[in-house]
């Protein structure tokens, strides 16, 4: 009944194409030097391909939840569903769309992948468990942690999940600390040494059709925030793009702009300008 979350992504050059990266230069055809993979597709399994994978996906793919809060529409988290919208229709989604797809694409490249359910931290004293994540264990043992779907501050590519010095990812700095109850807190380090903790989970595998029921309660609960809450994000060159709701914030250079858009017109004009969402990709959306 559940066998697409367990499918293997469609075209994972078409994904490498969606995150405007060359498909050509991981298709072992041409590089036939590139290790072992389930796919015609393949990267050196090496942190410094997962960085490059995770900012272009950051670059490219937005964070929004407009099925959820406009359409009050429960998502799908089936593969084949999940590369119609993201990489055909040129959407977006939240953290159990993007991650899941993602590791997909992760995995066609021949990376050991392990979703893993996280808690978000500054949602609350008591956060429930409400995000997906993925650890990919490199050929030499190293794991690094792979996010692109954290609304919050992120770091724009893999980050050491075994190591609790800070780590530096663009203008951001973030730790690990390792609990003694066997648990992993994910922390950004601030500019005066303050930390602002992020968040908590375990480095046991977490069955993926599992995710659903979580899926399904952060986007129709009735006290979800994404059930109550229009939130859109992208990372761009200068900054950043996000919205909650009708307000528009873009971050450009450190120079912030907000802007209150008042109909819907300006909303998907706003989706298309600022989040790369091809207007014919939302006609669904109310407008």
């Amino acid at each position: 009944m559940y066998e697409g979350v367990y499918a293997p992504i469609p075209d994972a050059g078409a994904f490498l194409a969606r995150l405007g990266l060359d498909p050509d230069d991981y298709r072992k055809s041409l590089h036939p030097e590139l290790p072992d993979s389930p796919s015609p597709f393949s990267a050196p399994h090496v942190k410094e391909s997962l960085d490059k994978l995770v900012e272009a996906h950051l670059m490219t793919v937005p964070f929004e939840t407009l099925d959820i809060f406009d359409l009050h529409k429960e998502v799908s988290l089936e593969i084949p569903a999940l590369f119609e919208k993201i990489v055909v229709k040129r959407r977006g989604g939240f953290c159990f769309e993007v991650n899941a797809l993602f590791m997909a694409l992760l995995e066609a490249l021949g990376f050991k992948c392990t979703p893993v359910a996280v808690r978000v931290l500054f949602e609350g004293d008591f956060p429930t468990t409400g995000h997906r994540s993925t650890i990919v264990t490199l050929p030499d043992g190293t794991r690094c942690v792979c996010d692109v779907g954290f609304g919050g501050p992120t770091p724009l590519g893999a980050t050491y999940l075994d190591c609790t010095e800070v780590q530096n990812s663009g203008k951001l700095s973030f730790r690990f600390e390792h609990r003694e109850d066997g648990l992993y807190r994910f922390v950004q380090v601030l500019d005066n040494g303050e930390i602002f903790p992020l968040l908590l989970f375990s480095d046991r595998e977490y069955p993926v059709i599992d995710f659903i029921a979580l899926s399904v309660y952060m986007s129709r609960g009735d006290t979800a925030r994404f059930n109550n809450e229009r939130v859109l994000n992208l990372l761009r060159p200068q900054g950043s793009a996000a919205m909650i709701n009708d307000t528009l914030r873009l971050h450009d250079n450190g120079v912030l702009t907000e802007l209150e858009l008042s109909t819907p017109e300006e909303r998907k004009a706003a989706y298309v300008k600022y989040f790369g969402i091809p207007a014919e990709s939302l006609t669904e959306i109310p407008g």
